[in-house]
């Protein structure tokens, strides 16, 4: 109602009536009011230079900061005075974070009055601070207190050059004397909580924090600390109050979106955390904490690529984030490339962080990854000694020992990690697989009733006891640990396989199949339980449609899931039913139209339904749905080699390059693609650069051999293909495709020798096997191949192609 008869009133008023009116809103703190009346001025009299500077001091109050600094230049523009304008511009610069461009227009810049130059200087002061330049933010904070002696944000800069050349207790000191003077300045006691948290008083700096809301409710950066401690303290329902709170101040500001994000990820809502850094990221997509949730959410969901690239991009804009090279070394190792681990860790290690004892755990890690077992050793030997990972670190150390044959050391150090762990129950777990592995069993038993002392209503707890009575035979006691873990936790489905692994090894599978029957009647909301019955199925002969059914069943459960929709494609991929496989992946982009698995499997089944070009055009939806993501431009470049569209291929991947440079994988499918396209010097630029960035890296050298072999040159195919064997000795692949070579050049004799020795030094190595096995049923040689593919399933039961093969030479030599 007011706004409208604002509107009204405002037509009969002319521009400086406009101003005065909104000077009295002001006056009475009706905020909006007052914009309406100086937007109405504007329009009136877009050159009125008083309307400009009064709209954007009043923006800087709404947090508009972007439209403020639009308006307050504007008004230095038509002739404002400076010391109006200047102050609260560069508090919109500051707040934006345009630290370099505040220096770079204003920073030259002199003051009139007393109160701008203070408040000019020490906002001038912190930009300089920021962008790493101390000796001038601390002229500028002096010149702001020269100014203003008693200018508590300059005192408060002064504190922080203090604190960031490492003199905290100088900086204490400074930062006390400003809340002696003025209690109720929350900046001076967040400023506090951020040295308290810097000398590990974590509950003094909430305490600080909460004193700082106390004092200001107004003022952001104090609730955003305390919701992100908060956070970190798992006390979820305080800091959604925190939230709640901020957001009737702020509205809709960024910053709190990240939180929630940050919020919704620590509680294990991956999908809320991820629509809520996509939401930052729409808006702000440099801002380096959106992105390292971002990649920690990526990280927990197994979608390394996506993660890798929101997790760069963190470090292009602070490669000094401890925490963003943290979680990308972390994404190495689980993608099990120690080496790009190793090299993302090393930054870390010349740093004060190292000193940190989760960067220690994580070093040994990393260390161990690449079989340095004694630096891995040094590290965890030295994160042991704080409490926070004691128990990690001790677990690791006696995994070691064990690995080793140091077993009195490994079962000390795992014994004694046991018993302080209460939450992390790895060193109880290791210390009963160790038992179990030795056939230990009386003691394997103890070890698991420990554990279910120490979490008497965990139902992994009950998972061990049954294990443990497997192998001891006692079926009767395990069947009732694995139904007790089911009690204590309906959806538990390791206890219902293990229930059920015993119905077939007992020959029962019907009643297998009952009990996922009976779980999916009690829990028909649960997709998992589905998934299990279909793998039930697969596993005991079940026709294909009888599995596709109960993935039916399970979409119909539960519509917006997308795991069994996947599997079903798959399922229909494998049974080489490419129409029944496409109509399955549009009925799941139906339902998940930005799901990018979805528009993966999507485009799998268009292209093996030889739909090229609806494959491309879903693969670009792809791309630009993960725009950081290389992975969906490789897919894309595999379909255009398909079509022998080798430029098309290379121009996408070279994009996937510059968002992953470090990535192997698109440097690889470069390579290969850079050789099959004739481009056989820049092919061999590549896998040059690849060998530069990482010298000990056998696949790189791999590589090189690999556009040798391309061009027929066989001498210098076989030298890159032995350098690749030294850098890395047990590579079956590699010394597989060794023996190729050394075939297609004429030396049949020193193949046949080469591949003698590997299989007798490498027993269990099947790759060299099944690539024996299969050369011979190239040569028709099928007694050879007959013994081989036997080799490969003795130590794979389960490979596929092995069993086939085997099939068909067994076929040939007439054994049915």
């Amino acid at each position: 109602m007011l706004a409208s008869l604002i509107v009204l009133a405002c037509t009969t008023k002319s521009p400086d009536q406009l101003v005065a009116s909104a000077k009295e809103y002001l006056a009475k703190r009706e905020i909006n009011a007052a914009v309406i009346q100086l937007k109405h001025a504007l329009q009136a009299a877009p050159e009125h230079g008083e309307a400009r500077l009064l709209l954007g001091q009043t923006l800087i109050h709404q947090r508009d900061f972007a439209s403020a600094e639009k308006e307050l230049r504007r008004a230095l523009e038509l002739g404002q005075p400076a010391d109006a304008a200047l102050p609260p511009l560069a508090r919109a610069m500051k707040e934006q974070g345009e630290f370099e461009q505040l220096v770079r227009d204003f920073g030259e810049r002199t003051l009139g009055s007393a109160d701008a130059r203070a408040t000019f200087g020490s906002v001038l002061g912190e930009a300089y601070l920021r962008l790493g330049r101390s000796k001038e933010a601390d002229e500028a904070f002096a010149a702001a207190l020269a100014a203003n002696p008693n200018y508590a944000p300059a005192r408060l800069g002064q504190a922080l050059i203090a604190a960031v050349g490492g003199h905290r207790s100088e900086a204490m000191k400074i930062v006390e004397e400003v809340i002696a003077a003025s209690p109720d300045l929350a900046e001076a006691r967040t400023l506090k909580a951020d040295l308290l948290s810097a000398d590990g008083k974590r509950a003094e700096a909430r305490q600080a924090l909460e004193q700082a809301v106390e004092a200001d409710g107004t003022y952001l950066p104090a609730r955003r600390a305390l919701a992100q401690m908060l956070i970190e303290d798992k006390a979820f329902d305080q800091a959604t109050a925190q939230i709640e709170a901020a957001r009737k101040v702020v509205g809709g500001d960024l910053s709190l979106t990240y939180l929630e994000g940050a919020l919704a990820f620590e509680k294990g809502d991956l999908q809320k955390a991820r629509d809520s850094a996509a939401q930052v990221l729409k808006h702000a997509p440099a801002h380096v904490p959106t992105l390292v949730l971002a990649g920690a959410v990526e990280l927990k969901s197994k979608q390394f690529a996506t993660g890798e690239a929101h997790l760069r991009k963190a470090l292009v804009q602070a490669p000094g984030h401890a925490g963003a090279r943290r979680l990308l070394v972390g994404i190495h190792l689980q993608n099990r490339e120690p080496l790009r681990a190793l090299e993302t860790l090393q930054p870390l290690l010349a740093t004060p962080a190292a000193e940190d004892p989760r960067i220690m755990m994580l070093a040994g890690e990393t260390f161990l990854a690449n079989g340095d077992v004694k630096q891995a050793s040094r590290y965890f030997a030295s994160a042991a000694s704080a409490d926070s990972v004691k128990v990690a670190a001790q677990t690791r150390l006696g995994q070691i020992a064990m690995a080793r044959g140091d077993l009195d050391e490994g079962f000390k150090q795992l014994e004694a990690a046991a018993e302080q762990d209460s939450g992390n129950l790895q060193a109880d777990l290791s210390l009963i697989a160790a038992h179990l592995k030795r056939n230990e069993l009386d003691k394997a038993l103890a070890a698991a009733k420990a554990l279910e002392r120490k979490q008497p209503d965990n139902p992994l707890s009950q998972l061990m006891l049954g294990t443990v009575n497997v192998a001891r035979k006692d079926i009767a006691a395990a069947r009732g640990h694995f139904e007790r873990a089911l009690q204590l936790q309906a959806t538990y489905l390791p206890a219902l396989a293990a229930l059920a692994n015993l119905d077939l090894a007992e020959k029962k599978p019907e009643q297998a199949r009952k009990r996922f029957e009976a779980f999916i009647e009690k829990q028909p909301k649960f997709e998992q339980g589905y998934l299990g019955l279909a793998e039930l199925q697969a596993r005991t002969g079940g026709k294909p449609d009888e599995i596709a059914a109960t993935l039916q069943r399970a979409i119909a459960a539960v519509p917006q899931g997308v795991n069994a929709r996947i599997a079903l494609v798959n399922l229909r991929l494998r049974e080489r039913d490419v129409k029944a496989a496409l109509l399955a992946a549009q009925e799941a982009a139906a339902s998940s139209p930005n799901e990018p698995r979805v528009l993966s499997i999507l485009a799998t089944a268009q292209e093996n339904a030889g739909n090229d070009k609806q494959a491309i055009e879903t693969l670009n939806k792809l791309v630009a749905l993960q725009p950081q993501a290389p992975q969906p431009l490789q897919q894309l470049a595999g379909l255009h080699v398909r079509n022998q569209e080798y430029q098309l291929a290379i121009d996408a991947l070279r994009r996937g390059q510059r968002l992953a440079p470090e990535d192997r994988n698109v440097r690889a499918a470069l390579v290969s693609v850079l050789a099959r396209a004739g481009k056989f010097d820049d092919a061999m630029k590549e896998t040059k650069a690849m060998q530069s960035a990482a010298p000990k890296f056998a696949g790189a050298h791999a590589l090189e051999a690999e556009v040798h072999a391309a061009q027929k040159k066989w001498a210098e195919a076989e030298r890159a293909y032995r350098e690749a064997l030294r850098l890395e000795p047990d590579a079956g692949r590699i010394a597989a495709q060794l023996h190729g070579v050394l075939t297609a050049a004429g030396k049949s004799g020193e193949a046949e020798a080469h591949a003698r020795k590997w299989l007798a030094e490498h027993p269990k190595d099947s790759m060299m096997r099944l690539y024996l096995a299969d050369h011979a049923l190239q040569a028709k040689n099928n007694k050879a191949a007959f013994g081989l593919y036997q080799e490969v399933i003795a130590l794979e039961p389960n490979n596929a192609i092995a069993l086939n093969n085997l099939a068909f030479v067994a076929g040939d030599l007439g054994d049915a």
